[in-house]
C-alpha cells in the first residue's frame, strides 16, 4: 500500500512498463512543465498534439530540446481532442491528459462513441487523492469535478470507480464514508439517505470490494477521537479511505481547501473510461499535476 506519492512515484520509476500520454492542446506552459517534469522523473513518455510552433517555444523556454519530443500539428481543439481519442483507441497511448481546451470539448470527444472509450451504461467520475500525513496514508475524495449531484445509482458507480483506483493504490478492501452534515437519516437532507441505502447495499454485498457506511459527518469519517465522542460505532468511522461527496459542491470546495487552506499534496484522476484521465485544474501546482499523471499511469 502506498502511504504516499513519493512511494508511489518511486514504485513507477522500478516499472518496466513506461506508459504514454497523449496531451490534447499541449501548447500550454502549465502542462508541458508538468510534462518535462514527469519525463525527467522517469513517470510517463508523451505524444504532444496541438500548435507545435508554441509547443517548441515553451519547451525551449523550460531548458528542453523540442526534436527529443514526440509532437503532431493540429492547431483545432476539437481535432487535437480528437486525435488524442484515437490514438488511445488505436493503443498507441496509454492516458489521455487535457490541455489548453475547455473541458467541454476535450469531454465531447472521449465520449464519441466511434472510438469507445467509454463503455455502454458507464459513468465517469472524478477522484482527487490526497496524503493524510496525521495518518500516514493516502485519502480518496469523489467526486470533485464531473458529476453535478448524483443520483443514489450513479453513487454506486462513483463508489465502484474510486474503489478500483483503491485497489491500484494498494488498498485491498477500502472503508468508504458517505459524507452528509450529520450522523443520522434526516429526510429533509436527501444525502442522508442515500448514504443510509448505500450503507445497506454494501452489508448485503451489493457493492463489492470494500466497506461502505454512512451517512457520516466529515470529522467522524476522519477521526477515531470524534467517532468515539458522538458514540459512533463503525468499522468505517476514522478510518474512512474513499469520502463519496454528496455533490460536486461539497467535494469542489474540500479539493480546493485541502491545497489552500492545508496545503496538501495532492493529485486526480478520472476514472470510468477504457484508460485513464487526466483533467487538472489550471490553478493546480506543477507538483500536483505530476502527482496526477503518476495516478494514472500506475
Amino acid at each position: 500500500m502506498y502511504c504516499n506519492f513519493n512511494e508511489m512515484m518511486d514504485a513507477i520509476r522500478k516499472s518496466a512498463d513506461k506508459k504514454t500520454v497523449a496531451v490534447a492542446a499541449a501548447h500550454d506552459h502549465e502542462v508541458l512543465e508538468c510534462a518535462v517534469e514527469a519525463k525527467k522523473e522517469r513517470i510517463a513518455d508523451f505524444i504532444l498534439i496541438g500548435k507545435t510552433e508554441k509547443i517548441k517555444e515553451i519547451l525551449t523556454s523550460l531548458g528542453e530540446n523540442p526534436d527529443s519530443w514526440n509532437m503532431i500539428e493540429e492547431p483545432n481543439d476539437a481535432k487535437a481532442a480528437a486525435k488524442a481519442v484515437e490514438l488511445a483507441s488505436e493503443k498507441k497511448a496509454d492516458a489521455l491528459m487535457k490541455g489548453l481546451l475547455h473541458t467541454s470539448v476535450f469531454l465531447r470527444a472521449l465520449f464519441n462513441k466511434e472510438y469507445g472509450l467509454v463503455p455502454p451504461k458507464a459513468l465517469v467520475s472524478q477522484i482527487t487523492v490526497t496524503e493524510y500525513p496525521a495518518q500516514n496514508r493516502l485519502v480518496l475524495i469523489t467526486d470533485c469535478a464531473v458529476n453535478v449531484t448524483p443520483t443514489y445509482a450513479e453513487k454506486v458507480q462513483i463508489v465502484n470507480n474510486a474503489v478500483s483506483l483503491a485497489h491500484r493504490l494498494g488498498i485491498d478492501c477500502p472503508n468508504v464514508a458517505c459524507i452528509a452534515p450529520v450522523e443520522v437519516i434526516n429526510e429533509k437532507m436527501p444525502e442522508t439517505i442515500d448514504a443510509a441505502m448505500l450503507s445497506k447495499a454494501s452489508e448485503r454485498g451489493q457493492i463489492k470490494g470494500c466497506r461502505v457506511d454512512g451517512p457520516l459527518a466529515l470529522d467522524n469519517a476522519l477521526s477515531v477521537e470524534a467517532a468515539q465522542a458522538k458514540s459512533i460505532e463503525s468499522p468505517v468511522a476514522g478510518h474512512a479511505d474513499i469520502l463519496l461527496m454528496p455533490n460536486l459542491c461539497t467535494g469542489n470546495a474540500l479539493d480546493k481547501s485541502l491545497r489552500y487552506f492545508a496545503e496538501l499534496k495532492t493529485g486526480s484522476a478520472v476514472i470510468g473510461a477504457s484508460v485513464p484521465i487526466i483533467m487538472t485544474s489550471r490553478s493546480d501546482s506543477a507538483r500536483n499535476k505530476l502527482h496526477a499523471v503518476a495516478l494514472n499511469v500506475l
